[in-house]
């Protein structure tokens, strides 16, 4: 599968002036890496949204520079909370034969059918696994199979993922990864059932109005 690609112009407005760019609808944006100096650019914004969309930080992108494509993860994305304008996009240019670090993250796939009926609610313990890949091989996203969790005392554990040999992930494999737990309907079902078992205990006051009738006629005696 052909990487997503974006175009990248020189950019020349820098400071609080970039504000005419967003207007324009254009984002700031600028590159790094190892080896790589640090260079401005701008892109279309609405462009960028689509593809952001598609890779999130996890999709290699071939980047179209003035020097030529290079690939690139997007390395951090700044956001207005009001509006949710992109302020600004940093690119991370990568080798491609040299290995590298990300912070991958985790989604649920599959049915369960204890979440399905209601009986249960799934948690998510980890939302990012850290592995180490060439880049072509970090995957968008680790798909985590709920429907291998039996009942509520199954855990899934890192350990039990199996994402091939050329991706080695650096998260501990004893960190639990998903649970279901009783839902609070369930639980409260569960709870009646054991007091139905005890059965209902003696009422002590029944015995004490008891005690004090023989008493009183014992005094009346």
């Amino acid at each position: 599968m052909d990487n997503l690609s974006l175009t990248l112009e020189p950019r020349s407005i820098i400071g609080k002036k970039v504000k005419t760019l967003r207007r324009e609808g254009m984002v700031p944006a600028s590159i790094c890496g190892k080896g790589v100096p640090t260079e401005t650019f701008q892109l279309d914004a609405k462009t960028f949204g689509l593809v952001y969309r598609k890779v999130g930080r996890t999709g290699l992108i071939d980047l179209q520079l003035p020097s030529g494509t290079r690939s690139a993860f997007v390395r951090q994305v700044q956001i207005h909370p009001v509006s949710r304008q992109f302020l600004h996009v940093d690119f991370r240019i990568v080798d491609l034969r040299v290995e590298m670090t990300a912070d991958v993250p985790v989604v649920a796939v599959g049915t369960n059918e204890l979440v399905e009926r209601g009986d249960g609610v799934l948690t998510i313990s980890l939302q990012t696994l850290h592995v180490k890949a060439l880049p072509a091989d970090i995957p968008q996203n680790i798909e985590v199979d709920i429907s291998k969790i039996a009942d509520f005392s199954t855990v899934l554990h890192v350990s039990d993922l199996d994402l091939g040999d050329k991706v080695q992930v650096l998260t501990s494999p004893e960190e639990a990864l998903a649970t279901i737990t009783p839902s609070r309907m369930e639980a409260e079902e569960e709870a009646i059932t054991e007091q139905e078992q005890l059965g209902e205990p003696e009422l002590a006051g029944e015995d004490a109005d008891t005690d004090t009738t023989q008493a009183d006629e014992g005094e009346s005696a």
